[in-house]
């Protein structure tokens, strides 16, 4: 910067300012700048920049793992939410560190950012792992969010959907469809997603007169393996479901296979509906009629709700609304 000052006869911190595209350099003095910086191949140093900033232009967004399933960092679902996030840093000139929490225990704090590893956190987390971290972040003022749920009180900043508005949906639109006998794969009590999904099921239910059948209700990991697995097991127990609300895409395309290999058609004998509509979910046979989340732009609030903490200004929660995408799986539409 200093040789790039002296060729062009102005001080470094001018130089510093050109390069940054500064308004309060003159536009000529800018382009004679940037003109001897491209003629010489000057770049700047970013871990230097980050020194003198306090800054290190990155996002640390931690995954942890879920009891049971060692493959979370590969679910179809949460590859579209990182891919939004980091679409959404990318826009505001921040990079994204993602890492994966082998252990509870871990310190997040000090890993990322006393670190100086990332300006912030996203997590992404379910309920155990987060509220055990959430509580130590917060009170070290640390700048964070969490996907997911609000929680009642909670001292942080999170972004989630509607779940539970998300799960009832889905299950009075089978009910209109004339469906008596409705099961449910995935009721994870550590999975607050989960569980609300599941409270919608029960709401659903009981607003049309129904209790909820336990013989109906499979628990089930987020993968398609643990789907077939979950669907078949109901029909041993209860062959007489006539439709099934998976808490997943990734469950649900598995649910397919499953009452395929079992002699059941869908959605002839068992209408069948998904949540989260990932890519793959339009092109299932038959495609898929889920519950779509808005990971455009939950990715946008994600990395914005941070940028507003690491500037020092106040985040808030946001909620938000989900939508029943109809496909042939329930029976809504001709084949």
């Amino acid at each position: 910067m200093a040789d790039i000052a002296r060729l062009a006869g102005v001080s470094a911190s001018t130089v510093s300012r050109a390069l940054n595209d500064s308004p309060l350099v003159s536009a000529a003095t800018k382009q004679r700048i940037q003109h001897l910086a491209r003629q010489y191949d000057f770049q700047p140093h970013v871990a230097a920049q980050g020194l003198r900033l306090q800054r290190t232009q990155t996002l640390a967004v931690m995954v942890a793992k879920q009891p049971g399933n060692d493959r979370v960092m590969s679910d179809p679902f949460m590859l579209e939410l990182l891919g939004e996030i980091a679409n959404s840093a990318s826009r505001h000139g921040y990079d994204v560190l993602l890492s994966q929490a082998s252990d509870e225990g871990q310190d997040w704090y000090r890993y990322f950012i006393s670190a100086g590893r990332a300006d912030g956190l996203i997590i992404l987390a379910h309920r155990a792992a987060r509220v055990q971290q959430t509580a130590r972040l917060a009170a070290l003022g640390a700048p964070f969010v969490v996907w997911g749920p609000a929680l009642p009180d909670q001292p942080y900043c999170s972004v989630g959907s509607d779940d539970y508005q998300g799960g009832r949906t889905a299950v009075e639109h089978l009910l209109r469809l004339g469906r008596q006998r409705i099961a449910l794969l995935g009721a994870d009590a550590d999975c607050l997603e989960m569980s609300l999904r599941y409270e919608g099921y029960v709401a659903a239910l009981r607003a049309a007169g129904r209790e909820v059948d336990p013989r109906y209700v499979a628990q089930s990991l987020s993968s398609s393996q643990a789907g077939y697995e979950a669907v078949r097991r109901l029909l041993v127990r209860a062959p007489e479901i006539d439709a099934v609300f998976a808490s997943s895409d990734v469950m649900a395309i598995g649910a397919l296979e499953g009452l395929r290999s079992a002699g059941r058609t869908v959605p002839g004998d068992v209408a069948v509906v998904g949540y989260d509509d990932i890519a793959l979910a339009a092109y299932c046979s038959p495609p898929l009629t889920t519950v779509r989340q808005n990971l455009t732009l939950a990715g946008r609030l994600l990395v914005e709700q941070l940028l507003a903490q690491i500037d020092g200004m106040p985040a808030r929660s946001a909620t938000l609304a989900t939508d029943l995408i109809v496909r042939r799986s329930c029976g809504a539409l001709p084949a």
